[in-house]
C-alpha cells in the first residue's frame, strides 16, 4: 500500500482554515456540494461531490485547530476504494501572521489509486486555496 501527499500555503490563519477543512460548510466551499463531519472520535465523515460521487468515513482522531484524522473510501462513485479503508491525516501548521500550511496525507491506497487520489487532492487544495482567497 502507498501513501498519497500533497500540501498547500493558505493566505488565513490557522482558525479559519481549520473551519474550511472541519466543519460542513467549510467544505462545500471547495470540496463538496454537501458534507457532514461530526468532530469526535468514531464521528461521521461524508461528502457529495457535484457529480453525485460519495466519501464516506469516520473521525479517527481530531485536534482542533492543527489536525483531523479519518478514514476515507468511496461509497458512490469514482473508484473502487471501500469506505473507511484508507486513512486521510488533514495537518495545518501556522506559516506566517495570516498564513497556514495544510498538508494531507492519504494512507493504505494502491499504487494506481495513489496516484490518482494524489492528483485529486493537489487539484482541491487548489480549490481550498481559492476559498480561502488566494487568486493564483
Amino acid at each position: 500500500m502507498r501513501l498519497a501527499s500533497c500540501d498547500r500555503e493558505l493566505p488565513v490563519g490557522i482558525d479559519i482554515a481549520w473551519s474550511l477543512v472541519s466543519t460542513p460548510s467549510g467544505l462545500t466551499q471547495w470540496l463538496a456540494v454537501d458534507a457532514t463531519v461530526e468532530l469526535r472520535a468514531g464521528g461521521a465523515v461524508r461528502w457529495t461531490h457535484d457529480d453525485g460521487a460519495i466519501v464516506a468515513g469516520e473521525v479517527v482522531a481530531v485536534t482542533p485547530p492543527r489536525q483531523l484524522v479519518f478514514t476515507y473510501g468511496w461509497e458512490r462513485g469514482r473508484f473502487d476504494v471501500a469506505p473507511g479503508s484508507t486513512e486521510v491525516t488533514i495537518s495545518l501548521t501556522p506559516v506566517g501572521p495570516q498564513r497556514t500550511r495544510v498538508a494531507v496525507e492519504h494512507r493504505g491506497l494502491s499504487e494506481e489509486m495513489a496516484a490518482v487520489h494524489e492528483g485529486g487532492w493537489t487539484h482541491f487544495l487548489g480549490e481550498l486555496a481559492r476559498a480561502a482567497g488566494d487568486d493564483r
